[in-house]
């Protein structure tokens, strides 16, 4: 048995890139996985789940909007068991970002709309059951430019720091119930949104500036996110975890 068999897992944007490498940590330690995601259809991830020997359910999901985040978590605890670890991972950026005086205000809207209302949506969502039973992890993945700015534009350093100070709030209201809530930070993460934000020189310059000398890789998100989610963390909450090689 792994750590988290009998636990069911929500983890939203995970039919690929740090998400999907998320899924398959936690598949790996025995839980049950609801794989969401947008547009992309998550059967490939769901058998890869299902090779290791878990369980798994995909939902096609915008969690932008409440309706469609309660209807993702009624089908996945519905079909899999109520949902007592939620990762909030799903998130865009603005491929065309230039400076914050030329920032659509529909851009800024979607960025946060999805980034950090989406988060609340589903925090909201799966609480409930979690403090009906006791017990309950909530791993939110922001970002490096949601503590010192980044240069991926001021909508998403907003919506990446609004999700800190989300977690910090919900941690101190939830402590007392055996639920904990922290963020996974990470920079530089070698997925399809960087390949497209920073292509060729660019790449090669930002790995340049990073002291270990490479990109993230997925995997590398999925460790720190596996901490906060375990039994072992259970008198940690509240907390931002880095994960940026020293960037």
């Amino acid at each position: 048995m792994g750590k988290l068999t009998g636990h069911t897992a929500l983890v939203t944007g995970s039919t690929r890139g740090t998400g999907k490498a998320i899924a398959l940590r936690f598949a790996r330690d025995g839980a049950s996985i609801g794989v969401v995601g947008l547009r992309s259809r998550g059967e490939e991830v769901v058998d890869q789940i299902q090779a290791l020997g878990a369980r798994a359910l995909f939902v096609q999901a915008d969690i932008s909007h409440s309706m469609e985040v309660e209807r993702m978590v009624e089908e996945i605890s519905g079909v899999l068991g109520t949902v007592d670890i939620l990762v909030n991972n799903a998130a865009i950026t603005d491929y065309e970002y230039s400076s914050a005086w030329e920032v659509r205000e529909e851009m800024w809207d979607r960025i946060c709309e999805v980034n950090l209302k989406g988060t609340f949506l589903c925090c909201r969502a799966v609480l409930p059951p979690m403090l009906g039973q006791g017990w309950g992890r909530i791993v939110n993945i922001s970002s490096t430019s949601g503590i010192n700015g980044g240069t991926s534009g001021v909508h998403y350093a907003a919506s990446k720091g609004g999700v800190i100070a989300l977690s910090k709030a919900l941690a101190r209201e939830v402590a007392g119930h055996g639920v904990t809530v922290n963020v996974v930070a990470p920079s530089k993460i070698d997925t399809d949104m960087f390949r497209m934000a920073a292509p060729g020189a660019k790449r090669e310059e930002t790995i340049s500036r990073i002291p270990v000398g490479r990109l993230g890789q997925p995997e590398d998100i999925a460790e720190a996110v596996a901490y906060f989610a375990g039994e072992d963390a259970a008198y940690t909450t509240g907390q931002v975890l880095v994960v940026s090689g020293g960037y």
